[in-house]
């Protein structure tokens, strides 16, 4: 059912990923929920061990940039040439995980 123990649903936002090296590559998400995110990427981690996710994210009308620090989970590199890449939220405000668990419920 999860990838945590918690919902999880399709998704289209577009963000960007820093790495601990100064890079930023653009991402787009396939999945999230309120733990975790699935992104996909033009280039992999490079290493890092903790990255922060912008997402300009959209429900109902209602716009928001959210900002994630996470811990990689996993990078693969897939048929389409990309990375996909699965994080971890470690640092999320409560607003923001409540803008993802209303657009959660209402995709489930």
């Amino acid at each position: 059912m999860s990838i945590t123990q918690s919902p999880y649903v399709r998704c289209f936002w577009t963000g960007s990923l820093y790495l601990t090296n100064g890079k930023v590559m653009p991402i787009h998400c396939t999945h999230i929920s309120t733990k975790m995110i699935e992104v996909e990427a033009p280039t992999g981690l490079e290493g890092s061990k903790m990255v922060k996710l912008e997402l300009k994210a959209m429900h109902e009308g209602e716009r928001k940039l959210i900002k994630v620090l996470c811990d990689p989970d996993l990078d693969i590199f897939n048929e389409h040439n990309k990375h996909y890449i699965k994080l971890k939220y470690h640092t999320i405000s409560d607003k923001d995980v409540a803008f993802i668990k209303d657009f959660v419920e209402a995709h489930e």
